[in-house]
């Protein structure tokens, strides 16, 4: 399940066939502790370049959780924690009572204020693992090209990222991933929302947004963003966000997305 984010909600609250390019290589079925089986499809020569300098898929797949700690603009810090192959996510705002999960089925929050919990749920675990989770069961990767960014002289390597019916909440999401042609790293993606409780009457999806990450580090092998910027396709700044305390090497405790006595359970309509 795919949970995502509208730019504007956040700020406001607080956050067909597979085309193939010439030059591709096979991603073979892999299963691992904390893993999701990926079916055997091509996959465009940068964006296996882009995975390879990120650190690889098997570290990223094999991880049993991915923990960090977001901060939005001057929000309070939240932490999250994700667990691999379920998806299951436990979100907490330290030194409050503030706090909400996906259990797999429903999402569940405490005093929570904000975007809608089930949306909110994987919101930054989806921007910041956006590399590895291309390849993603349902994805479907368009055809390589070339984009720039403004104020940028570099021509990035760009794909599309969208989605086969019927994958996750809001499979008419898209995200087309700017790869460096030097670092093949993951520099920026464009991007639009379309869960349905979020949307103005009528709008079948968001405007574009421009998200780039500004700074990485590497963590446990793997090269992750701790800083990015939202922007609105005229340029000017919609959101920043902090990211620190990476993990990948934790257990997931789940007994932390048991949904206790008098939270409230999401009846949003993605």
């Amino acid at each position: 399940m795919r949970h995502r984010w509208v730019t504007f909600t956040l700020l406001a609250a607080v956050s067909g066939s597979l085309l193939v390019a010439t030059g591709c290589t096979t991603e073979a079925s892999r299963t691992g502790s904390g893993s999701r089986v990926v079916p055997e499809k091509p996959v465009p020569d940068v964006v296996r370049r882009m995975i390879e300098a990120h650190g690889g898929m098997d570290a990223w797949r094999t991880a049993p959780s991915v923990r960090f700690t977001e901060r939005w603009g001057e929000a309070a810090a939240t932490r999250v924690a994700v667990e691999q192959g379920t998806r299951r996510v436990y979100m907490e705002v330290p030194g409050t009572r503030s706090r909400m999960a996906w259990d797999g089925e429903r999402a569940w929050s405490i005093e929570w204020r904000g975007a809608p919990p089930r949306f909110l749920a994987q919101l930054n675990y989806y921007f910041l693992n956006l590399p590895w989770l291309s390849m993603d069961p349902g994805v479907k990767l368009g055809e390589p090209g070339t984009g720039l960014l403004r104020d940028d002289p570099t021509s990035y390597s760009t794909v599309m990222m969208t989605f086969d019916e019927g994958v996750g909440d809001t499979p008419g999401d898209y995200y087309e991933l700017y790869i460096h042609p030097e670092t093949h790293l993951l520099e920026a993606c464009r991007y639009v929302v379309t869960y349905k409780a979020l949307l103005p009457p009528g709008s079948k999806h968001t405007p574009d947004h421009i998200l780039v990450f500004d700074e990485h580090e590497t963590v446990n092998g793997l090269v992750v963003p701790t800083r990015f910027t939202v922007y609105e396709m005229d340029h000017s700044v919609y959101a920043r966000c902090s990211i620190t305390d990476w993990s990948f090497d934790q257990p997931f405790d789940a007994t932390m997305v048991t949904m206790p006595a008098g939270a409230v359970v999401d009846t949003t309509t993605p």
